[in-house]
């Protein structure tokens, strides 16, 4: 199999500076009208220490008007997604199904056997759809009957 080595200078608007967005993937095609990049097959993105593997990534994008370079808004990544990133808040791991993530609200969604762990707050939360905001601290997770919301946290104990 043939794999594409697609590398994208864009400047993130998380900490608004310049940094290197490394995607490789077996297939790659675009919109340049609608602003969307896909990936698919075997998919793996590195920006700074931040990771993401999955199957397909459909990547949202718009120039950035100020510095004229070409930022991520938004992407979707479908099939075995796995990931790590680190914000002030902790350092994260997790998995699902599918992931949303919306750069600019800090926003992401993972349906599908979701799993997100907090590794410096040592937190884990699983279920079927979470739902996690970096800006405001809110999380929201929905479970089933046969798959409940499991979350583990540590406290201390006054024994």
């Amino acid at each position: 199999m043939k794999y594409i080595l697609l590398s994208i200078i864009i400047a993130c608007t998380v900490f608004a500076k310049t940094v290197d967005v490394d995607i490789q993937a077996q297939s790659f095609h675009s919109d340049e009208a609608k602003n969307i990049v896909f990936f698919k097959g075997n998919v793996s993105m590195i920006k700074g220490k931040d990771t993401l593997y999955c199957d397909e990534i459909t990547i949202k994008t718009a120039k950035n008007k100020k510095t004229n370079n070409t930022d991520i808004v938004s992407y979707k990544a479908i099939g075995n997604v796995k990931f790590t990133f680190k914000n002030k808040d902790g350092y994260f791991i997790g998995r699902g199904d599918i992931v949303k993530f919306d750069l600019n609200k800090d926003l992401y969604q993972i349906t599908g056997n979701g799993y997100l762990e907090d590794k410096i707050n040592k937190k884990i939360i699983q279920g079927e759809d979470i739902y996690f905001d970096g800006k405001n601290g809110f999380t929201k997770i929905d479970g089933t009957k046969e798959k409940p919301v499991k979350f583990k946290f540590t406290i201390q104990s006054k024994e």
